[in-house]
């Protein structure tokens, strides 16, 4: 299983490991399976969501995941600490324009 880990969480210099919780993300990401989750913004104002879950990053609050929000129709980026209740759904399939190396910026990811 630590090739998951590996394979989906992009360390940089002196980062720490792969939150807890992380590995249905990763399996998630993998699989190609959405997810389902409460989020909670800045001002701690909670949504649900259902994304396509794309790369974990290095971040604040244990790291970030990158995913195709299907509410927002948009790439968005979540911050680990604020997600919770993750639910796997359906496979989603490749789509033009929703992939890891359509999102902006990706050119580090």
């Amino acid at each position: 299983m630590a090739m998951l880990t590996d394979a989906l969480w992009f360390p940089g210099p002196g980062s720490d490991p792969p939150p807890r919780g992380s590995r249905l993300l990763e399996a998630a990401i993998l699989r190609r399976l959405r997810l389902t989750f409460s989020y909670r913004d800045r001002s701690g104002f909670p949504t649900r969501r259902r994304v396509r879950p794309l790369a974990l990053v290095p971040g604040p609050g244990g790291g970030l995941l990158i995913a195709w929000c299907e509410l927002r129709r948009d790439f968005r980026i979540f911050r680990l600490d604020r997600i919770d209740a993750v639910r796997p759904g359906s496979r989603f399939p490749e789509s033009p324009g929703k992939g890891i190396d359509d999102y902006p910026g990706g050119e580090w990811v």
